[in-house]
């Protein structure tokens, strides 16, 4: 039978390995995550495939949704390039 190796737990003290009773020879270092960014750079919206306007006139056409959306787009992402104008590529 294999043997697992000790989880670790989070904490900064040995653990117990669970098949031996024996402390680990080094504590475990608490797991984190990573910390997100409080203000990300805006991404694009996805552009309409070339088949999803079917041609009729729609009062939602996806092309007028996806216009809209790309205008929402560069103003935001031009307010993010004041906020952080060493990234500003």
């Amino acid at each position: 039978m294999r043997r697992r190796a000790p989880t670790c737990s989070g904490s900064w003290t040995p653990e117990r390995d669970r098949y031996t009773g024996r402390l680990s020879a080094t504590p475990c270092l608490p797991v984190t995550d990573p910390v997100p960014d409080p203000d990300p750079r805006p991404l694009p919206p996805e552009e309409p495939g070339p088949n999803e306007c079917c041609g009729s006139g729609c009062p939602l056409c996806v092309l007028d949704l996806y216009s809209d959306e790309l205008q929402r787009y560069r103003k935001a992402l031009a307010e993010w390039k004041a906020r952080h104008p060493q990234e500003a590529s």
